[in-house]
């Protein structure tokens, strides 16, 4: 959302789980809830600060009336354009994987790359102003790599198909999004995280996956290519984006969005090259 009010601000639609009544093109099958894929990756032992993502199917999309309803509970100023591009609604599977607990640290970032370039400075919190081509390269220095946006989508939801992963309500306890503490005209005054910027890696509860951070804080980088037409292809086994494009798909909202921006379904861009004080990563396998 927001793509036009900052040229480097790139909120583009957010990403609302909605099953229409008597829907026929897409249905929940019995094997909605997780199953780790044992014969894949349950043998193996879990990396140190990462955590096992079982592998499963889900629905993605949305119809962007409905989000743009979720967007005008706190807000006066939505619009249904920003939520376009998450229509259709359609089925993903995914086998299992790995995903680190937390978004990628400074201290972290600079014992492997040297340098930190965040701007908001902090041993424990998130690196920001990173491009997506020095996220790739942090994540393949350390034996990883970036998660692709289903991955990353399934992981934030915890399993679940609720409009957060905690619930249908935004709550300010729950992640760091532009509330009272925000500097952003645009800030929502009736929620407080405490937060201004940038929050330590690991301040709001985990998910049921047990990953922390997945919604908020800082955006972050996926491997995919962004399309704004990519879900009318409805992708469906462990789908890995476009082949090629402009710009990268980020991911969770940040300290500067809407509570709505902080969905797991919420669908960002941004040029890869692009170094933004809301932007970090975390690493999968």
């Amino acid at each position: 959302m927001f793509k036009n009010l900052v040229f480097v601000i790139t909120f583009s639609a957010c990403f609302f789980l909605l099953v229409p009544a008597g829907s026929e093109e897409v249905k929940e099958k019995p094997g909605l809830s997780a199953k780790i894929n044992n014969a894949a990756i349950g043998a193996k032992q879990i990396p140190k600060g990462m955590v096992l993502i079982p592998g499963g199917e889900f629905i993605r999309g949305t119809v962007s009336k409905e989000a743009q309803n979720v967007c005008l509970k706190n807000n006066d100023h939505c619009k249904e354009k920003w939520f376009k591009d998450e229509e259709p609604l359609h089925s993903v599977k995914l086998s299992g994987y790995y995903l680190d607990l937390y978004e990628v640290t400074q201290k972290e970032y600079q014992r492997v790359m040297v340098n930190n370039p965040s701007e908001f400075k902090g041993s424990n919190l998130p690196v920001e102003r990173v491009t997506w081509y020095e996220a790739m390269e942090y994540c393949e220095k350390v034996g990883k790599r970036l998660p692709t946006e289903a991955e990353w989508e399934w992981a934030a939801r915890g399993g679940k198909q609720s409009t957060f992963a905690w619930g249908n309500e935004a709550e300010s306890n729950r992640a760091n999004f532009c509330d009272r503490s925000c500097d952003k005209r645009w800030k929502e005054k009736q929620f407080e995280d405490g937060y201004s910027h940038t929050a330590p890696v690991g301040s709001f509860p985990e998910n049921d996956f047990g990953l922390n951070d997945m919604a908020g804080n800082v955006y972050e980088w996926v491997m995919d290519w962004y399309d704004e037409d990519y879900y009318e292809k409805k992708p469906y086994d462990n789908p890995k984006g476009p082949e090629k494009g402009n710009r990268k798909v980020i991911r969770g909202g940040s300290w500067i969005n809407y509570s709505v921006g902080i969905r797991p379904s919420d669908r960002t861009d941004a040029k890869p090259t692009k170094k933004i004080n809301f932007v970090g990563f975390r690493c999968a396998l």
